[in-house]
């Protein structure tokens, strides 16, 4: 059954204009009648309809092209275009997070997430680590390493801002490194092992430091997307 351009528009729902486009680009087969008319056969609708949804999908019309003279397979083309996708709907959930976080932090600690590589986040928090808990089993090194995802949440991006700014405080990094010396020393072969005045000064230091380690270890979950730990009172 032959079908006139507007009829075509009409079954496949899109304009005229778009037919007659989609013909002059040789994508459609037509004929015409003695009077110059084009008229469209079932396979120009098949065509046209496989055009709309392929359209629709934000394929462009080389890809299409390519498609409807089998140059290409449907398969290969979904495939390639879905790679694509996947990669700008990262982007776009990135840049959501980061717009979302700016709303809570200064413009410096957005431009600072926009800088930092992944090799960079990991060597800041390997400095931290080796820098505070030294002969400590790196096993638990990497228990407090946060690791933020590429489609980091906005959670996710604040907690990693909260993060770096913790480890970036040098009082804290002071307290960390007496916390670790104090604790290895109670367990180890230490001459105050057995002082009860050197167990209460540790004591009273891991309950000043407690607040932001504890905050530290909480980060890390949400940056990992771990449960968070429960809290042990001193």
């Amino acid at each position: 059954m032959d079908h006139s351009i507007g009829e075509l528009a009409r079954i496949a729902g899109v304009s005229v204009k778009a037919v007659r486009h989609y013909s002059d680009l040789g994508l459609l087969p037509s004929s015409r009648t003695s009077a110059g008319h084009r008229r469209f056969d079932e396979t120009a609708v098949a065509r046209l309809r496989l055009i709309r949804t392929l359209r629709a999908l934000d394929l462009d019309l080389p890809t299409i092209s390519a498609v409807l003279r089998q140059e290409r397979s449907l398969a290969e083309v979904a495939a390639t275009h879905a790679d694509a996708v996947a990669i700008q709907l990262r982007t776009l959930l990135r840049q959501h997070a980061l717009l979302t976080v700016l709303t809570h932090h200064p413009l410096e600690d957005v431009h600072l997430m926009t800088e930092q590589s992944e090799q960079d986040r990991r060597a800041l928090i390997a400095d931290f680590l080796e820098a505070t808990l030294q002969g400590i089993d790196p096993a638990i090194h990497r228990n407090l390493t946060p690791v933020l995802p590429e489609n980091a949440t906005p959670e996710q991006v604040s907690a990693w801002l909260e993060v770096t700014a913790l480890i970036t405080d040098e009082s804290f990094r002071s307290a960390i490194r007496r916390l670790s010396s104090g604790y290895q020393a109670l367990a180890g072969d230490h001459p105050l092992r057995a002082d009860p005045e050197y167990r209460s000064s540790l004591i009273a230091l891991r309950r000043t430091v407690d607040p932001r380690w504890d905050r530290y270890i909480e980060l890390v979950a949400v940056i990992n997307g771990w449960t968070p730990p429960l809290r042990i009172a001193g």
